[in-house]
């Protein structure tokens, strides 16, 4: 250090050991707070510190900064390794963030209680709601009205069909398991806990399909309407409580994805014809 005018100042082969880390933590902090008040010390930093340092540490700010945090289960997925840009994607859909899974989660849960306190007399409940949470949660994740993101997916280089079929699957994964999990304490035949996937897997595609048409919104009406009926129906009837995921309306269910599943393929290439970015 160098006396001046009753100051000190840092000399360069101090400044370079601060900047390299490698002084201890007191004279490194001394250091600091020097350097923080001297115009004349951090005149003599600049030329000392690595070209393009400085412009990466902001770019690495800006981007911290401006970048929403992914919920914990996108996190979850990148530690896994989805891709970041599809993760950011993910991260706009509302069914894919916490509240939302912590509601159709509880949902799930009080529906499966029903079931379990009743002995298997009251799966209406579980049966309503197992098949509708992921349904719900693909309408949730579908259509620029929901999309906070829209700007971002206009200009970004990802078809629409391909954004919803990677938020479905998405939603699926993060639902379905779980759903399975409970399903597992429901009372009844051991199919019982699986069967409901039937109508959850038709009516996913079902969605998609009238969606094309009627939009999300309408769609998802039409959806949920439909399957309560079904549910209703059976309750009032004089039915078997599980009468809507027995084997006979499995076959129903499974011409109903093809069905849905062919609708959406024919507009795909109707929309490839167009020229229509997918």
């Amino acid at each position: 250090m160098t006396t001046e005018a009753q100051r000190w100042h840092a000399d360069p082969a101090l400044l370079e050991r601060y900047l390299a880390g490698a002084l201890d933590a007191v004279t490194g902090a001394s250091v600091e707070q020097h350097v923080s008040r001297c115009e004349s010390c951090r005149r003599s930093v600049g030329p000392l510190l690595e070209p393009g340092l400085v412009d990466r540490t902001w770019a690495g700010i800006r981007d911290a900064v401006e970048r929403p945090p992914l919920p914990h289960s996108l996190r979850l997925a990148r530690r896994c390794g989805l891709p970041e840009p599809n993760a950011v994607l993910l991260a706009g859909a509302a069914s894919l963030r916490s509240a939302w899974l912590v509601g159709a989660f509880l949902s799930l849960s009080f529906a499966t209680l029903a079931a379990y306190v009743s002995g298997g007399t009251a799966l209406a409940p579980f049966l309503l709601i197992a098949p509708l949470a992921p349904v719900l949660g693909v309408a949730a994740a579908y259509g620029p009205r929901q999309d906070p993101l829209e700007a971002l997916v206009a200009t970004a280089p990802y078809g629409r069909t391909r954004l919803i079929l990677l938020r479905t699957l998405a939603v699926l994964v993060s639902v379905l398991p779980v759903t399975a999990l409970l399903g597992l304490a429901v009372p009844g035949p051991p199919w019982l806990a699986a069967a409901w996937l039937g109508p959850a897997l038709s009516l996913v595609p079902v969605l998609l399909a009238l969606a094309g048409f009627v939009g999300p919104r309408a769609a998802a009406t039409i959806v949920l309407l439909g399957w309560s009926s079904v549910v209703v129906a059976s309750t009032r009837g004089g039915l078997d409580p599980a009468w809507p995921v027995e084997a006979g309306q499995q076959g129903v269910y499974l011409a109903l994805a093809v069905a849905a599943c062919a609708v959406i393929a024919i507009r795909l290439r109707i929309d490839r014809q167009r020229g229509v970015a997918l």
